[in-house]
This record gives structure tokens, sequence and C-alpha cells, in this order.
């Protein structure tokens, strides 16, 4: 099969490696994949490069900052444009349904007269979803009916809809889309790239200090980071000798939570900025223990986190809270502990995992055996291959 993605975000944000991750799978199986997403720079050009086979073509946007997030017209038209001469393929997925995704890719679809699938991986819009939860008022008043209206217009004209949550499976089948059509895929965990690592040998190599003990969040889109840092910092007032290190760029908001919880930026907190993601491994190989905050928030329940997967293929046991997929995934593997949503809860399990090796051993050994099964992208991008075989032998009949 020849497949086009496309996706909303820059390349090498978000959702860009759920599309990136299954489409290394299908390429491993033998089908032909091009992924188009945004450039991270570019605003006429288009360019082509190959990521383990799959063809990313980088598109060009007009927008910026957090615009440069799939509603440009330009990239629309641009990605239709393209796709024209890019002949004919046999499928084609949309990552998310805004603008720049869902007209190019519908318009196409149709076009080559061939089944559009879509993919779901966060609650945007409506009450409780990231747009109306966690933007400013000026963001949310103009945008927010918009962001609702193409998360949930287009669902319907999809055949497959695969879905990053079970969450957001119940709410496109309380949207009236049949059940036949709502599969959940969940991201998977980049086991070749992410390996579990020495911890001094990973320090040595990014130069960090071989002590204190190193608590870890990594992330671009930081969710609920205040509550990791509160936690930590109820550590170090209890004495503790740790150092939190936030692999992922720095904000204001960041320094502003970090010095209301009394953290020394630059010696409690100590932030990476942007990695690139191939020197991952190393980052989280160098953590004693890894920081999943998820509170029970709707756009926490309506999403499935990319970094769980990188998490769990480093071999470091996690502090979470159990909630949603995570939480049920949690009860089955014990690769981490389960903490209630206050800071000294939070702060306890850290220190109970800080304080026995040998759980953490246990508990690191159990998340590489989920990365590798369960949650591995091997798994998902088979069950979306299958999909795929089946939903065009269903349209060609």
């Amino acid at each position: 099969m020849r497949v086009l993605m496309m996706n909303h975000n820059v390349r090498g944000r978000s959702t860009y490696f759920r599309a990136l991750g299954l489409a290394r799978h299908l390429v491993h199986t033998g089908h032909q994949v091009w992924l188009m997403t945004i450039s991270p720079t570019a605003r006429f050009a288009f360019s082509e490069d190959e990521v383990d086979g799959v063809r990313l073509v980088e598109t060009p946007d007009l927008l910026w900052g957090n615009l440069r997030t799939g509603w440009d017209p330009w990239d629309c038209f641009r990605r239709w444009s393209h796709g024209r001469r890019m002949g004919r393929f046999d499928v084609v997925h949309a990552f998310d349904n805004r603008p720049a995704v869902i007209l190019p890719s519908l318009a196409l679809a149709r076009g080559w007269g061939v089944p559009l699938c879509s993919d779901w991986a966060d609650w945007w819009g409506g009450k409780g979803g990231v747009i109306n939860a966690t933007r400013p008022w000026f963001v949310r008043i103009p945008f927010g009916w918009l962001e609702t209206f193409f998360e949930e217009h287009f669902r319907s004209y999809a055949a497959l809809l695969t879905v990053t949550s079970r969450a957001l499976q119940t709410r496109a089948i309380a949207m009236g889309i049949p059940t036949s059509r709502v599969h959940y895929l969940p991201s998977g965990a980049d086991v070749e790239r992410i390996v579990p690592q020495n911890a001094a040998e990973a320090r040595r190599r990014l130069g960090l200090p071989m002590e204190p003990a190193i608590v870890e969040y990594m992330g671009f889109v930081q969710y609920d980071v205040g509550l990791a840092l509160e936690a930590f910092a109820l550590l170090r007032r209890r004495g503790r000798d740790a150092m939190f290190l936030l692999v992922g760029p720095g904000s204001r908001r960041i320094m502003d939570l970090a010095r209301h919880a009394g953290l020394r930026v630059g010696q409690d907190l100590v932030v990476t900025g942007p990695q690139p993601s191939d020197s991952m491994t190393w980052w989280l190989g160098a953590a004693d223990v890894l920081l999943l905050p998820f509170q029970n928030t709707q756009y926490n329940l309506g999403r499935g986190p990319i970094k769980l997967g990188d998490y769990l293929a480093s071999g470091r046991p996690l502090v979470t809270n159990p909630v949603g997929d995570v939480g049920e995934l949690l009860l089955s593997w014990p690769f981490g502990l389960a903490a209630d949503e206050t800071p000294e809860d939070f702060a306890d399990k850290i220190e109970m995992l800080l304080d026995d090796r040998a759980l953490r051993q246990q508990m690191g050994r159990t998340a590489r055996t989920v990365a590798e099964g369960p949650l591995s992208w091997a798994s998902s991008g088979e069950q979306l291959r299958n999909l795929y075989e089946r939903v065009v032998g269903h349209h060609a009949v």
C-alpha cells in the first residue's frame, strides 16, 4: 500500500511522533508511507527527508509559534496542491483535524476515490478540553468554538477512526460514529532508539553530576508539571539531596512555578532546553525516577501521553497519577507508583522509590517489558496495518 499521513505539528513535536512511530512499522512490513508535517521555519518551500524509510515532507507555513499547528490556509492549500502531484495513494490518514490536515486530506481522498482515515489524539475542545481548560481567555473565546468544530465535525467522514484513549473512543461513539469504525490505538514505545542505560555512563556523557539522585520530567508540552515541582520542593525541604531535571524548554511559567515553590533554578531545578530525539536514551538513562503527573482532568482522560512510551522504554520506574488509560495500564503492569493528586503524596512516592533501589530495578524491568510488548510501536503498528487492509478492501468492494 501507498499511505499518505498528514500531521498538524511542527516536525519533532507531539503527535508527529505518534504518526512517525506507526509509519515506521508500516514501512518495516513492506508498505510505502509519506508523512506531511509542518516545517519549523519554511514559509514558501517544501523539503523532503527520509527517516527509517518513512518519507517526510515538511510543508511551508506562514504562521508562527503556537499558531504553527495546522491553522494556516496557505499551508492547507499547498498540501492539497503538492499531494495531487505525488500520485495516487491507497489510503489517506489525517492525524487530528486541524484545517491544514483534514481539508486537504478529505479533498485528496475524495479525488483519488480512496478511504479517508482520521486519528484523534487529544481532547481539544468542548468542556474541559485543552483549549478551554489551559488557554487564556483571549484564546478560548475566539477559538474555542472553532477548535471544537474541526475536532468533531469531520470525524464521521472517515471510514476509520483511530483514537489514542478510551475516553475519546466513548466520545466518538456518543457522537453517532458507528462502533465498528472506532478503534483504540495507543501510542507506542520506541524500544530501538531508547534502551536502558547505565546511569553513571549517561551522566558522564551529558555532563551531569554523579550525585545527587535525579528525578526527571521530560516533555515539550508540560502538562501538570506544577504538581511535580511542588512535590519535589517538599522533598528538598525534608532534606533530600536530589536534583529535578526538566528535559525540555524552560518558560517563564516554569521559572515562576519553581521560584514560588522555593526551588533554586540551576541547582535544585536544571532545565536542559529542547534536546534532539536521538539523545533521549541518555537523558532518560540519567534519571533514578521519572515523573508523569497526570491529574484527573478531561484533557488528560482524552490523551495518551507520548512520553509514557519513552519512559517505559528507558527501563526506569515512574511516579504518576492513576488516571485514565495510564491508570489502567499501571494496574496490570506495576512499572511505577500511583500517587494521589497532592504534592505530599507525590513526594512520598518519589521518596519511596529513591529509598529502595531493588524496587526501582524491579519496576524498571517491568517498564521495559511493557515497552517491548503491549505498548510497542510494533503492536500498535500491526493493528493499524490490519485496519488499513480491511478498510481498503471494503472500499474496493
